[in-house]
Parts: C-alpha cells; structure tokens; sequence
C-alpha cells in the first residue's frame, strides 16, 4: 500500500483499497449452493429423466438429468449450482421410442408418475442452503402409459 500511496495519493489508495474490500466480498461469482442426489422409484434407481428445482420466491430454475444409476447434479443455465431458498421440485422421466432416420425421438410410457413431472401436482419440496446439498429423490407408484392411464395386466 505505500507504493500506491506514494503513486496515487491519500485518495488514490483509499478508492484501490476500497476496491479490493469490493472486490474480496463479491468474490468470483457462482452459485452458492450445490444441489446432486439420487432419484429413485419404489426404492430402484430411475435411469434416466430430468429433475426441476423451481424457487417458491420466483427466480432461475435449475435443471438435472438423471443418470444411469439414478444420480443427479442440479445447474442453473449453464452454471453449476444454485441460489438458497425453498423449491419445488419436479421429476420429469420418459421411456424414448425409436424413430425414423432424421426425425426426433418420440416421447412413449411415463416411467415415473406423471403427477411428479407438474409442480402444481409434484409433491416435492425442498429447503437449500448454503455450500453442499445431498437431496435424494424418492418416488412411489407405477408407471404410467402415455395419455395418463396406469399400466395394469389385464387378463
């Protein structure tokens, strides 16, 4: 700081060191809250989906796709994490039909409840904090059939 005193005067080095006071609370930007779990259905990891943390207060929603063994890292656009805050949660998971060459897949059966895919209907609600949050999913019912029928055997 003498350097800049001498260079910059009494003001000169008040503003850099105020600055770098500014500078050190803000920090680097980020998330402060990290969000991964498992997501399971009558106790099974679901293999595939999306999980949706939607802020009660309003906000950015933050988005995960559920992994093979169940597992899943919440970001907010393209940025790791989250803020704090209370949330509703959603659990979005479809079997992917094969389609025509050049064509998109076709969504077919819900493997997950279709109640847990809305937040209106979900269920699911979650506090964040601050630093690492281990939040597991879990999930009851049958899978359902597209249109929203559940899957039954009839004889």
């Amino acid at each position: 700081m003498d350097i800049a005193y001498r260079w910059l005067g009494w003001r000169g080095s008040t503003y850099l060191g105020a600055s770098l006071l500014i500078l050190f609370l803000v920090g680097c930007g980020g998330k402060p809250a990290i969000v991964s779990g498992i997501v399971t259905i009558n106790g099974n990891p679901l293999d595939q989906g999306t999980v949706g943390f939607a802020p009660v207060s309003g906000g950015m929603r933050a988005v995960g796709l559920i992994q093979g063994d169940g597992s899943y890292q919440l970001r907010t656009n393209r940025e790791k994490g989250l803020e704090v805050g209370n949330y509703v949660v959603t659990v979005l998971s479809r079997e992917i039909l094969k389609s025509k060459p050049g064509q998109p897949p076709m969504p077919g059966k819900y493997l997950a409840p279709k109640k847990y895919g809305r937040a209106k209907t979900s269920g699911l609600s979650f506090e964040v904090v601050r630093g690492n949050n281990t939040i597991d999913i879990e999930l009851q019912g049958e899978s359902q059939a597209a249109g929203g029928k559940t899957r039954r055997n009839r004889s």
